[in-house]
């Protein structure tokens, strides 16, 4: 996020993205946003000049890192506001890893938990990795939330997470990342 470049390359990855998904109906997509960028209002702006041109923004899911310290979440809220007004949807991304506060997944209004991969990695293995995993999917239902499994790499984690309840699964044992944009 230091560079010089960041915004820039922010901006090519939500044009390569939007234009690729724009006559893919049937694809949800994703894209990482850092506080910085839903701070920063020419990035701000040209997001919100992507969700009115391109069809696609009730199937765009804009992903913020729960490690990321936000310290101001009254301007985060704002920009939630905004996109959600187009109809995309927000995930919090790694949640599980840092301080998992979850008065503030309450505060922001996200749509989706995305559980962390330190987590999911350990799920057959940890009771804690479980229980805490457990916990996240009950408080997530409980406020009408949708969860993802990050770094699912193998049937018995798949098993255990679906028995968890967890709702969308993500990782190798579904499929490999695919390089199409670059």
């Amino acid at each position: 996020e230091k560079s010089k470049l960041y915004h820039h390359i922010t901006y090519v990855m939500l044009e390569k993205s939007f234009a690729f998904f724009a006559d893919k109906e049937q694809y949800e997509f994703s894209v990482n946003l850092s506080i910085d960028d839903m701070l920063n209002e020419k990035t701000v702006h040209f997001i919100l000049e992507k969700l009115s041109t391109y069809n696609a923004p009730h199937r765009v899911v804009f992903e913020i890192l729960e490690n990321n310290k936000i310290e101001n979440y009254q301007e985060i809220k704002k920009f939630i506001q905004k996109v959600k007004a187009y109809g995309a949807k927000i995930a919090i991304d790694d949640f599980g890893s840092g301080y998992s506060n979850f008065s503030h997944v309450l505060e922001l209004n996200v749509d989706y938990l995305k559980i962390d991969a330190s987590l999911v990695k350990n799920i057959t293995q940890d009771e804690n990795a479980k229980k805490v995993t457990q916990t996240i999917v009950n408080f997530a239902k409980n406020i009408g939330l949708q969860t993802i499994a990050e770094y699912v790499e193998d049937e018995a984690s798949l098993k255990e997470l679906s028995s968890l309840g967890v709702d969308f699964i993500q990782g190798y044992y579904i499929g490999k990342p695919a390089p199409k944009l670059l």
